[in-house]
């Protein structure tokens, strides 16, 4: 049965071990874009994971070409999270110093809080200037093309591509994976643009053939015609995929999230991977999934592009009593994330916003956050107090 259907059984541990050691290390153009995104000790992990196996590296072109593509709208989109942080941070400032109304600080309390909030926007404001400057030098850039020197694949020919897009129509209308939720995706000048994930998953084959060696498909992209999932679980990637690539290629395929390969390198390296690190490349995954969720965006735009409403902290507070009353759980609690990028964001409430309000309101006290292990991993979680 095994040697029949070999897309429904999942590797032996001696299998996965085989595999990982002669395996080519394919990655996403997601993966690269993430070094953006991640605070320096994440994206230094992440860093030093690729380079441990830099020799068995592959980038596939049309990876290679969505890196380089979307790389600067991501920066200008890290830029303007720093625009919005110092805008909110001087909403709250301002809301605190207007002497009419409530909340009221203490008068010696003001003055610190001033002068912290005006070295906070400057350490902001400093951080945005760098990040803008990867404009015209970019040191992440410079790593992964010293990284993938010699490692990127060939573009496929014209007359290919027009074969993957016809081929592309028919899958996507039976819903065969990869790539067919991308099928509504405009073509904003590009014939080929909704058949991305296709060609990266065709140049992983090609890939293959070339080298007769089995491939580990390094990848941020949740969408579950890539992965399969059950019951709220990923199980690994979808069925049809391993099946096509060993009937195509004759050698395994597997999938690993950043979070998982980074984990594996370092079992295998026998080094410790800081679980703040994993904590937030598993926070940018849900986020970006959160996004994909909103109007079906791609993972790499921005939700508060969308979102532009904004609640005042009592209808923010309204609406996590309704949310909590609507949701029960034992600790009447809900994930800090959860709630403000995916309840309130999906109702196109600006996310920036309701993560001010959110802690204003727990400093007042009219909320908690607090931080909660759940399937081994910590994150802020929000409730309200025992006598609400």
């Amino acid at each position: 049965m095994r040697t029949q259907f070999p897309g429904h059984f999942r590797p032996t541990p001696e299998e996965f071990e085989s595999l990982w050691n002669d395996c080519l290390f394919a990655v996403d153009a997601n993966v690269l874009l993430n070094l953006y995104r991640y605070s320096p000790d994440t994206r230094q992990e992440l860093e030093r994971t690729l380079s441990s196996v830099k020799d068995r590296l592959f980038l596939p072109n049309q990876a290679a070409r969505e890196f380089l593509k979307n790389r600067l709208n991501v920066t200008a989109g890290q830029a303007e999270e720093y625009t919005k942080a110092i805008r909110s941070i001087s909403e709250i400032s301002s809301t605190l110093s207007n002497k009419k109304r409530h909340p009221f600080l203490p008068d010696g309390e003001l003055p610190k809080f001033e002068e912290h909030v005006a070295t906070l926007i400057d350490q902001l404001e400093a951080q945005k200037t760098l990040l803008l400057e990867r404009f015209m030098s970019d040191e992440i850039l410079e790593f992964v093309d010293s990284l993938f020197s010699g490692r990127t694949g060939d573009p496929f020919e014209e007359s290919h591509l027009k074969s993957i897009a016809t081929e592309g129509e028919n899958r996507y209308q039976h819903e065969i994976p990869p790539g067919y939720r991308d099928g509504k995706k405009d073509s904003s000048g590009d014939p080929y643009r909704k058949f991305g994930d296709l060609i990266v998953w065709k140049q992983l084959i090609e890939k293959c053939k070339e080298i007769s060696k089995p491939i580990i498909f390094v990848s941020d992209d949740k969408k579950d015609d890539w992965w399969l999932e059950q019951s709220g679980r990923t199980i690994g990637p979808r069925t049809e995929l391993r099946e096509e690539f060993f009937r195509d290629a004759s050698r395994q395929f597997w999938m690993y999230s950043v979070d998982r390969f980074v984990e594996e390198a370092a079992k295998i390296s026998k080094i410790k991977v800081s679980k703040a690190v994993i904590d937030e490349i598993v926070a940018f995954r849900e986020d970006a999934r959160a996004a994909e969720s909103l109007e079906g965006i791609e993972p790499s735009s921005i939700p508060t592009k969308i979102v532009h409403s904004v609640l005042t902290e009592n209808e923010i507070y309204d609406e996590l009593v309704e949310f909590l009353d609507s949701n029960p759980t034992d600790d009447r609690s809900v994930r800090l994330r959860h709630f403000a990028v995916t309840y309130l964001g999906r109702q196109n409430y600006e996310i920036n916003h309701s993560y001010a309000h959110l802690n204003s309101l727990a400093a007042a006290g009219r909320i908690e956050i607090f931080q909660k292990e759940k399937e081994g991993r910590s994150s802020a979680w929000i409730r309200l107090p025992v006598n609400d």
